[in-house]
């Protein structure tokens, strides 16, 4: 009984001697700050009475103390001096801060201490998240744009560092890039010019807005986004076509470049389309004459055409000429036109040893050779087995990876030829690309290949039985004629 009585004295005696005081919440206002603005960390101190433990305590001489922090400027004197907190009562200790111009956007740890009287200490890390966001502007080279255009837009960034920027249309009803839905920038530190092609054939004429949305990545990681309206004029064409392209042409080559003239506008009278590009250049002709042109007819022109350019989206010139009240009218204008690649590979086979012999088990090179105009990526050669041969690698794929025009690269196979009959046999190639503009090509090739009758088979290989019979008749002979004239001396 004694010894109940004295846990229980000793308990209220500790609740007395070391009352429980506890960081009840703490609050960062505002929530994010920006560099150089000021804001307050609230940290709210509770005493919390025990369960059980009828004696109030309070806690004497708290204290607060926080560390200095990079970035951070802590507006007040140290240590902040809470003073006494009664048995179940709060008290809010306010810590004036201030970030500093040249801190890190992020989130920056600011560490206290809490201490009182029995010398019982509580640590605190409240996270202060800091903002730098960027300030953008963007600018245009040219106020009036007309059809397709191409506009260089300058943006220039007044803040905090931009990464990984991309530039899209917040919609589409009135405007529309060429050839693509967004163009990536990348980082901005200061200014940086782009290109955009953009189709404004549906919006009105007159000032318009381009809608632009920005989206990116800001300093301290977060991603971020925000909408740029650009006022420019838009200048609606008296002949108002459109174009369309029907069949796709290929770089380096001849072509026919067809096109679909759609008149959206009033009735055009001697209307002509007269291609003058440089890259896509006419190859007999290069003026087509519709006649006179309805509203809303729609007419097909073929073009032939050498495409001197890189596979793509190409801005081609284009002139147009028509007749209106006697006077002859005409306008420049630029149409996108998509030039496809003339990637192609050539094949070349080569064995070792040769030639190739029925049952025989050689080493098959397979030569891959890039004759098109431009690089094609990711090459890929498939040998399968067929009537002819067996394959004994682990993998009947093979990567090559990269091949420039004209450059060629070869991968090999051991086989074994199954018991055909001699002749010329064909041998099924698989490959695999990417051209330029990032289309995947297939192709099976057919070789021809030569399959010697076996006998055959030592004339290119170097054989030296014929030799070692020749060399053992003559030995014999030279054994037998000394032999002879040896019995005759005797």
């Amino acid at each position: 009984m004694k010894s109940v009585v004295f846990v229980i004295l000793f308990i209220l005696l500790g609740g007395v001697l070391f009352a429980p005081l506890s960081i009840d919440s703490y609050e960062l206002t505002p929530s994010e700050l920006k560099l150089g603005q000021e804001g307050s960390i609230k940290i709210v101190l509770k005493n919390i009475q025990l369960t059980g433990v009828t004696t109030a305590s309070q806690v004497d001489d708290i204290t607060v103390y926080y560390n200095s922090i990079e970035g951070i400027d802590v507006r007040v004197d140290q240590p902040i001096r809470v003073g006494t907190i009664e048995s179940g009562s709060s008290a809010i200790v306010t810590v004036p801060i201030r970030v500093l111009p040249n801190a890190k956007a992020g989130i920056i740890p600011v560490s206290f201490s809490i201490k009182q009287k029995d010398g019982d200490t509580q640590n605190l890390i409240v996270p202060v998240k800091i903002s730098n966001p960027p300030i953008l502007t963007l600018s245009l080279d040219k106020q009036t744009i007309s059809s397709t255009d191409t506009l260089n837009v300058t943006i220039t960034n007044n803040g905090g560092n931009v990464n990984k920027l991309i530039v899209r249309l917040n919609n589409t009803e009135k405007f529309s890039f060429v050839g693509t839905d967004q163009i990536y920038v990348g980082g901005i530190n200061g200014s940086k010019t782009f290109k955009i092609a953009i189709d404004s054939r549906n919006a009105d004429e007159g000032v318009n807005t381009i809608p632009l949305l920005l989206a990116y990545e800001e300093e301290g990681g977060d991603s971020a986004s925000e909408a740029k309206n650009i006022a420019i004029t838009v200048k609606k064409e008296k002949a108002d076509v459109i174009f369309s392209q029907e069949a796709q042409i290929v770089t380096s080559i001849d072509n026919v470049l067809k096109l679909k003239v759609r008149n959206i506008g009033r009735s055009l009278n001697d209307f002509r389309v007269i291609l003058e590009d440089d890259n896509i250049k006419a190859k007999e002709t290069k003026e087509i004459k519709l006649g006179d042109f309805a509203a809303d007819d729609e007419k097909i022109i073929d073009i032939r055409v050498f495409a001197d350019t890189e596979p793509g989206v190409r801005n081609t010139n284009i002139k147009l000429k028509w007749v209106e009240e006697d006077v002859e009218k005409e306008e420049k204008i630029t149409i996108p036109i998509v030039v496809s690649s003339d990637a192609d590979v050539g094949i070349f086979l080569d064995s070792k040893p040769a030639p190739l012999v029925p049952t025989g088990e050689h080493t098959l090179s397979v030569t891959v050779s890039n004759i098109g105009s431009y690089r094609i990526e990711n090459v890929e050669v498939a040998l399968q087995e067929n009537d002819i041969l067996e394959v004994l690698n682990a993998q009947r794929s093979q990567y090559i990876g990269g091949l420039e025009n004209d450059a060629f690269s070869a991968v090999q196979y051991k086989i074994r030829i199954k018991n055909i009959q001699p002749g010329t046999h064909t041998l099924p190639i698989f490959v695999r690309y990417k051209d330029q503009s990032g289309i995947w090509i297939e192709k099976n090739i057919t070789s021809s290949v030569v399959i010697r009758p076996f006998e055959e088979s030592g004339k290119k290989g170097g054989s030296t039985l014929p030799y070692i019979v020749g060399a053992a008749l003559l030995l014999l002979s030279i054994y037998w004629y000394f032999r002879r004239k040896k019995k005759q001396v005797v």
